[in-house]
């Protein structure tokens, strides 16, 4: 069956006013990442830049004063967490000295234990930063978490991606401003999607039927959300496609709501809050030092985002 194709025109969004996460100061949903539009200034409070040497390379979600969500194959070829940093409060990728951007480095890098590069499951990291966001700067919010009760997205369902990524797959040119598009969660029945997902379970693929809106290189990590009781919610983080934008084959999302207990674990108010001299990097539950560590990863017949 093939999936359908929500034309969506413009709409504002409120917030619930005693919402203590996925609530911005502006919402305005969009119309058109690729075929996607300028997001409105701090309108993704939680919406983050993963930087290596200053280089942006994925993006982020904000779940709390001291975790970011993100992708595990983020670090494939960015291993050594002491060059990584987070840059948040920003919708653009030149920051500059006056601006409401806070920028932290990383304490601890934790990949899922289950992470299978060769076939992108799994495909979640969670982030340590050295030091607590302000969270009073109203530009830097949490997003919501769903509750993990129901496996979401349901299916043919209208979401949110953001990110600074390419916005042709011809080229990889990252936009300097935070980008938004309108994506549909893809039934895993749908062609398309059997073509590039591996695991249902753990992954939902979303896009739109003719192609021409998606996410696409330096996305990955980004956040793929719902509005839900007058609330942003993460359902999706930017995993991988089939070239960007193509034509009946939608992009591939890892499922959030499969990870709700592993996160809660991490964050959870009994973890220890000091922040170690060497940064370390969590998987299999086994602590490496970045300098003595190698992750080891493969080629795969999908672009990652």
């Amino acid at each position: 069956m093939p999936f359908l194709c929500e034309k969506v025109t413009g709409k504002i969004f409120l917030c619930n006013p005693n919402a203590t996460c996925g609530c911005s100061t502006s919402f305005t949903l969009i119309t058109r990442i690729i075929g996607g539009e300028s997001a409105s200034h701090h309108a993704w409070s939680w919406a983050v830049s993963l930087r290596s040497s200053g280089d942006h390379f994925c993006g982020g979600t904000v779940l709390s004063p001291s975790f970011i969500i993100t992708a595990a194959h983020c670090f494939e070829m960015n291993t050594d967490v002491t060059n990584i940093t987070i840059v948040a409060g920003s919708s653009t990728l030149n920051t500059s000295s006056n601006d409401t951007s806070q920028t932290r480095s990383i304490a601890k890098l934790y990949i899922h234990p289950d992470y299978d590069s060769s076939i992108s499951t799994n495909d979640v990291a969670i982030l340590r930063l050295s030091a607590p966001l302000n969270m009073s700067n109203e530009n830097i919010k949490p997003i919501c978490l769903p509750s993990g009760i129901v496996s979401q997205p349901q299916d043919n369902i209208g979401m949110v991606a953001v990110g600074w990524g390419s916005t042709s797959a011809s080229t990889i040119n990252l936009s300097s401003t935070l980008l938004q598009v309108t994506l549909q969660s893809v039934p895993t029945t749908d062609n398309g999607c059997r073509v590039v997902i591996a695991d249902s379970t753990v992954q939902f693929c979303a896009g739109i039927q003719t192609g021409g809106k998606d996410t696409c290189q330096g996305d990955s990590g980004g956040p793929l959300m719902a509005y839900v009781d007058n609330v942003w919610q993460l359902y999706g983080i930017t995993s991988y496609g089939y070239q960007c934008a193509f034509p009946g084959i939608p992009a591939v999302y890892t499922r959030v709501t499969h990870y709700i207990d592993w996160i809660k674990s991490i964050i959870s108010p009994t973890e220890v809050w000091g922040v170690p001299t060497i940064p370390v990097i969590i998987v299999n539950n086994v602590e490496h030092s970045h300098e003595a560590f190698v992750l080891h990863w493969y080629i795969v017949p999908f672009c990652f985002l």
